[in-house]
């Protein structure tokens, strides 16, 4: 049985591309378990959100750009491996990014566009193996971060889109090229960069709910420049400073003549 289970997955790695599904069926049998490294394809993965920063993938295009100059494709892998996504593993053995959205994006841009990167996989850490739940059973537990229908954990999806608008389980997109770039994001990036603002770690998708809580408070253009941004970043600092603490979802105060280092930071 091993000799043929090995012959299958071959047959299936190295005909793959003649079938439409998009896993094999031998992959199907590959068990894993909590704490497994894995070297993957970004476009493997399986966002467990809607939004992305696309300033956010910008700087990590330019930092392993840098990385590759100064050290090599050697250099990247190093980086990646020390930066590691966090994967659940869902039904079929499909694999669920938690953790490190921007990271893949940036990687599969490079991958696409520079030749350098062609050959750089991105590297992953199984959180989670859910790969025996149905369907359903997994939609459960994603949502309510634990298999065993208990409420009181974190989820591991965050189901609002880039209009702040609910959405389903299963409208979640399939690959990370078909997320949505949003500014608002992007606004909570540059602020959380310089210090303007710092990560709760007690509170769920953090960065998605202060990106909610200034797109209730701000108003900002469909298509954003570096003039917008400039502009709306001195906005969400008024805002930061004059928000009572209970009211904002975790912030320090940075004082708005110190905040140059954040402009700068948009290129």
């Amino acid at each position: 049985m091993l000799k043929l289970a090995l012959a299958l997955l071959f047959f299936s790695h190295f005909w793959g591309g003649f079938f439409s599904s998009p896993f094999s069926l031998a992959d199907d049998w590959i068990e894993y378990e909590k704490g497994d490294k894995l070297e993957l394809l970004p476009n493997e993965l399986h966002p467990t959100q809607f939004m992305f920063s696309q300033l956010e993938v910008d700087f990590k295009i330019k930092e392993f750009k840098k990385i590759m100059a100064d050290q090599g494709e050697e250099g990247v892998v190093e980086y990646l491996k020390n930066h590691r996504g966090d994967v659940i593993v869902g039904p079929k053995n499909q694999m669920w990014l938690v953790d490190g959205h921007h990271h893949a994006l940036a990687l599969e841009s490079l991958r696409r566009k520079d030749r350098r990167f062609k050959n750089i996989s991105y590297y992953v850490k199984v959180v989670k193996e859910w790969n025996e739940l149905s369907s359903q059973k997994f939609e459960q537990a994603m949502k309510l971060g634990n298999k065993n229908g208990e409420a009181g954990t974190d989820p591991f999806v965050y189901l609002k889109d880039s209009k702040g608008r609910h959405r389903s389980f299963k409208s979640l997109p399939k690959e990370l090229s078909a997320m949505t770039d949003s500014p608002w994001r992007s606004l909570v990036w540059l602020l959380k960069e310089q210090g303007a603002i710092e990560k709760m770690q007690d509170i769920p998708y953090w960065e998605f709910r202060v990106a909610e809580y200034l797109q209730k408070n701000m108003r900002i253009p469909a298509k954003m420049d570096k003039s917008a941004y400039q502009k709306a970043v001195k906005e969400a600092l008024s805002l930061i400073q004059n928000a009572k603490d209970d009211s904002f979802p975790g912030f320090k105060r940075l004082e708005i003549d110190k905040c140059g280092n954040i402009l700068r930071k948009i290129s």
